[in-house]
């Protein structure tokens, strides 16, 4: 019995993964990094997210972490948190978003710049 619910459980996951749309939304602008992070999937779901954003640059580094919690709108859209960073022409950045569904990474999406 344990190990069929196991199955069910992993399948439901992989299910999830598989319908989960995300955009990390990084964008540079007049020298701020903004980090809009989206998700699209099934109506109603609940995630976990965690993103990480790191800068190296001349005036050293940094680095933010954040994590909460979504539930998908009506239409299966969500937001999560934002931030932004100031950024020069010669640094360094990487933004990482994970998506987790019961301690499990569902979805997962990394921008570096530059590649």
């Amino acid at each position: 019995m344990r190990t069929i619910f196991l199955a069910a459980l992993l399948a439901s996951s992989a299910a999830l993964a598989a319908d989960l749309r995300l955009d990390p939304g990084a964008s540079v602008r007049d020298g701020t990094l903004n980090v809009a992070p989206t998700v699209q999937g099934p109506a109603g779901a609940a995630l976990r997210y965690e993103i990480k954003t790191m800068r190296q640059g001349a005036s050293g580094n940094s680095s933010s972490s954040q994590s909460g919690s979504v539930r998908l709108d009506a239409e299966g859209a969500g937001r999560l948190a934002t931030s932004s960073l100031s950024v020069g022409p010669q640094d360094r950045y990487r933004v990482q978003v994970k998506l987790l569904d019961g301690g499990r990474v569902v979805a997962e999406k990394e921008v570096r710049y530059p590649d």
